[in-house]
């Protein structure tokens, strides 16, 4: 089966800045999971960077029948593979011999390590500590680190390391794994997200699948030039923006309009949820949404209008006169929030020479970057387009090409006194972005 999956590595204009303000938070990797030892992909033969590698001694776990499962009963020796996750969509399957495991991820990602039966069952997510993904950054021993996770137990969906790398091999301190902690609430609503529309089939099979991203724009304040400072928003002034983006398979696309209606939650539902984009995609579509009890902002901030967030829950999409429900899951943007801070420098004829940029936390203190970013691409444009856009996201760890996360060249000629708007877009290790934009 092919697999497919959406990046923003093509020039953005075309959406205009809709698609500029791209966000995915994740919900590929569930969606995924249960079903993806059948779609034909081979198994990796090869180690990537990092050697993660382990033994499922068993262990019960009671649980409820799903999609996949033949009983109630799971144990960790029914592993037959283990899967690597990127929050690029990505993938690599290795397999479980004789009760052991070897397998290579990639420095400088977030991966989610899941165990599977040979039945195409979900058996759980290594829980790191209190984190459901292993952050493949501040590694010891750079890219000769190896994670020996040793002896590993099933408690419920969790499979704990009886060595926990979180510290150890993975040097970062508690203040950088608070960051994290939060998304472990993705897995109980996204392992859901496998059947949306309850026929018994997964959905990626059928080309029906639907991934569903929140979209987040935030003002971040005045960019800097040269030796003079960047003018950062105080945190009290810090909005954000919220829509939902949701992407769609051809064999579910809309046939006669692009009208799509979105519902939900279902315990509260919205009654001014609305459509406000639709575009073709590479193998589907894309529409956006948004509530429409905006808060209006003052002409004199740069904010535009501000869309509140969406409540967790479950939603149902109606295409084609046909429903599919998905579970929902929101993050604040301010749990992972690094704010990415443009300056601009020039030469003496007042040609823009690059881009630089810092990473710190609202309140000012500085952020290891690496810890926490992924890709970022920045954004150069004036009163009316974009100029150039410098780098790429959403890339597969396999095949990253955009590693840059601090300085920016652009390829034109471009005066000081064209800029309006810098837009620094930046993808976290988990999967989410942020679209932050600065004014002169």
């Amino acid at each position: 089966m092919n697999i497919r999956f959406i990046y923003s590595s093509r020039n953005l204009s075309d959406l205009q800045y809709v698609t500029h303000f791209r966000f995915r938070n994740f919900l590929m990797l569930l969606i995924l999971l249960l079903f993806i030892c059948g779609c034909n992909k081979k198994d990796n033969p090869e180690f990537s960077k990092i050697l993660i590698k382990g033994s499922v001694t068993g262990g019960v776990s009671n649980k409820k029948a799903g999609l996949f499962m033949a009983n109630n009963e799971v144990s960790l020796s029914d592993a037959q593979k283990v899967i690597l996750f990127y929050s690029s969509g990505d993938y690599d399957v290795f397999n479980v011999v004789n009760g052991t495991f070897t397998a290579g991820g990639y420095e400088g990602s977030a991966t989610a390590v899941v165990f599977v039966g040979n039945d195409n069952s979900y058996i759980g997510c290594l829980q790191a500590g209190s984190l459901s993904v292993l952050p493949l950054v501040s590694l010891r021993d750079g890219d000769k680190t190896v994670i020996d996770l040793s002896s590993l137990t099933l408690d419920g969906t969790n499979v704990i390391p009886s060595n926990n790398p979180i510290g150890k091999e993975i040097v970062m301190n508690e203040d950088e794994i608070e960051r994290l902690r939060q998304f472990g609430a993705f897995y109980e609503s996204l392992s859901q997200n496998i059947d949306l529309d309850t026929n018994g089939k997964a959905d990626i099979i059928e080309d029906k699948e639907i991934l569903v991203s929140t979209i987040h724009d935030i003002y971040g304040g005045k960019w800097g030039l040269n030796n003079s400072g960047p003018q950062v928003i105080s945190e009290s002034n810090f909005h954000v923006s919220y829509s939902i983006r949701l992407w769609g398979g051809n064999s579910i696309k809309p046939q006669s309009n692009t009208e799509i209606n979105l519902s939900g939650p279902v315990n509260s539902p919205y009654s001014n949820i609305e459509q406000y984009h639709f575009a073709d995609a590479p193998d589907g579509f894309i529409a956006f949404f948004r509530r429409s009890d905006y808060i209006p902002m003052s002409h004199e901030m740069p904010y535009g209008d501000i869309y509140p967030p969406f409540k967790n829950g479950k939603y149902k999409i109606t295409v084609n006169d046909q429903s599919y429900s998905f579970n929902y899951y929101s993050v604040d943007a301010k749990y992972l929030f690094v704010l990415a801070i443009p300056t601009v420098h020039t030469n003496e004829m007042d040609e823009v020479t690059y881009i630089s940029v810092e990473y710190r936390n609202l309140d000012g203190s500085s952020v290891n970057a690496q810890n926490f970013v992924y890709q970022t691409m920045v954004q150069l444009n004036d009163k009316n387009s974009q100029i150039e856009q410098i780098g790429l996201n959403w890339e597969s760890p396999k095949h990253k090409t955009n590693t840059e996360l601090f300085n920016f060249v652009p390829t034109k000629k471009i005066l000081v006194s064209d800029l309006d708007r810098i837009n620094v877009f930046y993808v976290d290790l988990v999967g989410n972005s942020y679209n932050i934009f600065f004014t002169k």
